[in-house]
């Protein structure tokens, strides 16, 4: 049984084990990390950071006085009420009274106020720091003032306020001060006031103060900072050992919330993983419920956080506060919860609005797009492209995510693209067992791919059926062959034995002539069969050679000078002074050679000539040869060197129709090139070997 798989009574311990330890987890942490700087003070208050916890609270009454300070100076005299303040702050930080010190000087080192007895310097203080602030008076005046129109003069006076009663304002005419700054920083043309500058305002008064302060060690009257060093003694006593609980319990709900997830979903009574009414809820509208929920519960327990802060013990508050806490863990481990089994159901994102709403549109333009033009798609993409970014502007947040999708769709449809092209070329490269896979392509893209995959299918198909026909066709040449060679021995040998015989008949001798001349020519038209389906087949074997092209071509010439003489025709040979070598099999290259220049002899016009060129270029020997059909050449070139394909059309010719179709497989089948081209009644084959390097090959490789 999978040990992931719990019973319902082991479900809910896990639970509420799991919440117990990490409302503990948060809490020992909580209260270790606000204290942290004084878990390494060693129990020393006055070098703790708490020491700075009372010492902020009267920073803020310094700061107060050594403003009033600054107005009495300023104005001469303060309000009543300020007067009262500032006699407040005066008692509340009297030496007799706290052990806070402080001093305040201006920025010219004059001091304004100190409460540092006779005989006492900051230098006996503990914590001291040393702060600057700049306090200004005035700034505000500025928004009182206002410019009448005085049609008499036809100007615009301006109205300074000064502060003090309702009525302190100050007539200031522009023409006073024309092209100048009054003393209430307003520049004046003299008709009219056009800007206003604070730095030339008079009313505005600006002052850099500094304050330093500290605490008296040791501590000489009860206050605030006596308080704190108690309760700060007492705490050094527990609060290692809260440190330690943060510790144990972090690791310890680590490892529960792990097991917690890990066997979220599954049931010991249930195969497969089970989704309650929370799993199924749509996960935006869930988070965003649980977010709503926690709200409300941070502020009903705002006033629990509120009597903590005040300092209250009663039972109420720890109550309220470990309720509130409770609520929120158990909202966080819901959450947790269903989000595992959503990733394992894989339903995080397609179970949400916005997933939804997205497969719905998707569903609604698939088809859509899929019928779309192809010439107007790329256009019709953009305008969309357009509009929708048009329409996300207001929101601001939704562009970036739609532009993220797009690049997104352009970035996926390039992979797909990149994978048909990649499979297109292995294809075409001659692997037609290439498949492109379309799972999630694009409709179109699917539909080109596939269409790609049935080409290779069928390409398969053909070569195989190509090779199978071709492997008929050869073996029933063979075979055929095979048959005919014995009762065609028998013939030959009986007609030389009849040439022996004396027979006196002159027209019998004539009869024993005709057959030994077909029999003769039936032995050649089976061996060119034997050779030609070899030759196609590529099994002849070739050892390639160094060989003299001129001098082997020369040699042919000259046993072919009696055919050519008889057949009327005269040969005429262009080639270099100097031999040139080619990389060929000797007896196949004689092959090569024997069939072009019997084709000459059984094709070519009587009382014409035949022209054989031979030279060297970019690495290779080739040997063209020209000459006059007898008979019109009215079929293209690549039909005529299929088997048995003449052109002789009425075959009144000895020739088979084989002599060119082996003459390019032996050429072929050595490396080079055989061509043919034929203008008219003009007859050419170019045959190409490649030229002797020095560099051969191992004898007998293929």
């Amino acid at each position: 049984m999978n040990t992931k798989r719990a019973g319902p009574l082991r479900r809910t311990l896990r639970a509420l084990l799991c919440l117990a330890v990490t409302a503990a987890a948060f809490w020992t942490g909580l209260f270790t990390m606000s204290r942290w700087d004084d878990l390494w003070s060693g129990g020393d208050y006055i070098s703790s950071y708490s020491v700075y916890g009372p010492l902020q609270r009267y920073s803020h009454q310094a700061e107060e006085l050594e403003r009033l300070c600054l107005k009495q100076r300023w104005d001469g005299a303060l309000n009543y009420a300020d007067q009262q303040r500032l006699e407040q702050l005066k008692k509340n930080l009297s030496p007799a009274a706290t052990n806070y010190r402080f001093e305040i000087h201006d920025q010219s080192g004059t001091l304004l106020y100190s409460n540092l007895p006779d005989g006492e310097s900051m230098d006996s203080a503990a914590a001291v720091q040393l702060s600057e602030n700049t306090l200004t008076q005035g700034e505000d005046l500025r928004g009182s003032d206002y410019v009448i129109y005085e049609s008499d003069t036809g100007r615009n006076i301006l109205m300074a306020c000064t502060g003090g009663t309702e009525d302190a304002f100050v007539r200031c005419d522009p023409a006073e001060t024309p092209g100048w700054y009054n003393r209430y920083g307003w520049l004046s043309d003299g008709e009219d006031w056009l800007e206003y500058h604070s730095d030339r305002d008079s009313r505005v008064q600006t002052a850099s103060v500094t304050l330093q302060e500290g605490v008296r060690w040791p501590f000489t009257v009860e206050d605030a900072f006596v308080e704190d060093a108690r309760d700060y003694q007492e705490s050094q006593t527990y609060l290692p050992a809260i440190a330690a609980a943060a510790a144990v319990t972090t690791l310890l709900s680590a490892w529960l919330l792990f097991r917690f997830c890990r066997g979220a979903g599954w049931r010991r009574e249930q195969e497969g993983l089970y989704l309650d009414w929370q799993d199924r809820v749509p996960f935006d509208l869930y988070l965003g419920a649980s977010f709503l929920i926690l709200v409300l519960l941070l502020g009903a327990g705002d006033s629990v956080a509120w009597s903590f802060n005040q300092g209250s013990d009663r039972p109420a508050a720890y109550v309220g506060l470990g309720f509130f806490t409770v609520l929120i863990d158990a909202l966080v481990l819901a959450l947790l919860h269903t989000l595992a089994v959503r990733i394992k159901a894989r339903t995080l994102l397609h179970n949400t609005l916005i997933g939804r709403l997205c497969a719905w549109l998707g569903r609604f333009f698939q088809p859509v797009a899929a019928n779309w033009h192809v010439t107007r798609r790329p256009v019709l993409t953009f305008l969309l492209y357009v509009l929708i970014t048009v329409v996300t502007i207001p929101t601001v947040v939704l562009v970036p995510v739609w532009q993220g999708f797009v690049l997104w769709c352009l970035c996926r449809w390039v992979r797909q693209w990149r994978a048909i092209r990649e499979g297109t070329g292995r294809i075409v490269g001659g692997d037609p067992d290439c498949r492109i896979s379309t799972d999630k392509m694009f409709p179109d893209l699917k539909e080109h791919a596939g269409q790609l995959n049935d080409l290779g299918s069928a390409i398969n198909t053909a070569v195989d059926e190509r090779m199978k026909s071709e492997r008929f066709k050869t073996e029933l040449i063979t075979n055929v062959s095979h048959d005919l060679k014995t009762p065609l021995t028998s013939i030959i040998n009986y007609v030389d034995l009849l040439k022996k015989e004396d027979i006196p008949n002159p027209k019998a001798q004539e009869y024993i002539e005709v057959l030994e001349r077909k029999s003769q020519r039936l032995k050649k038209l089976t061996e060119d069969l034997v050779e030609a389906s070899k030759a196609s087949a590529g099994t002849l074997s070739v050892v390639r050679e160094r060989l003299g092209f001129t001098q082997l071509l020369d040699q042919a010439l000259g046993e072919y000078e009696e055919k050519f003489r008889a057949a009327g025709l005269t040969p005429i040979l262009t080639s270099p002074d100097h031999e040139l070598c080619v990389e060929a099999d000797g007896r196949h290259l004689w092959r090569v050679i024997d069939n072009l220049l019997g084709n000459c002899c059984k094709y070519a016009m009587p009382g014409t000539r035949v022209y054989l060129d031979v030279k060297a270029w970019d690495g290779s020997v080739a040997l063209s040869v020209k000459n006059i059909s007898r008979n019109p050449l009215n079929i293209p070139p690549d039909q005529l060197m299929e088997r048995f394909v003449r052109g002789d059309v009425s075959r009144t010719t000895e020739g088979s129709g084989l002599g060119l179709s082996i003459a390019r497989s032996l050429t072929e089948l050595q490396g080079g090139a055989f061509r043919l081209d034929i203008d008219g009644d003009l007859f050419k084959a170019v045959v190409t070997f490649p030229e002797y390097r020095e560099s051969l090959p191992q004898p007998g490789a293929e």
